[in-house]
């Protein structure tokens, strides 16, 4: 699968999952959700990466989100 074919699957997931969330009425309620939701996971990937070059280099990094708020802290699986 490419990495096209597994953006989709995964989008195509989460919509489904949104689908069955009884407090969101169509896509005008899931899309900006799922918008938002994926940005989180990016500023946090993009976050991650900034801390370990920041650690490499000796120096100190300041996360734009901080703890308990970040992706990696609420949304990601505990077992991997």
């Amino acid at each position: 699968m490419t990495t096209a074919q597994q953006l989709g699957s995964l989008i195509k997931s989460a919509r489904d999952i949104m689908r069955k969330d009884k407090g969101l009425n169509g896509d005008l309620d899931r899309l900006p959700q799922l918008t938002w939701i994926l940005f989180l996971k990016f500023l946090d990937d993009m976050e991650v990466r900034h801390e370990q070059e920041a650690e490499l280099s000796g120096k100190h990094y300041r996360p734009a989100i901080a703890a308990p708020y970040r992706w990696r802290d609420w949304a990601a699986n505990a077992q991997g």
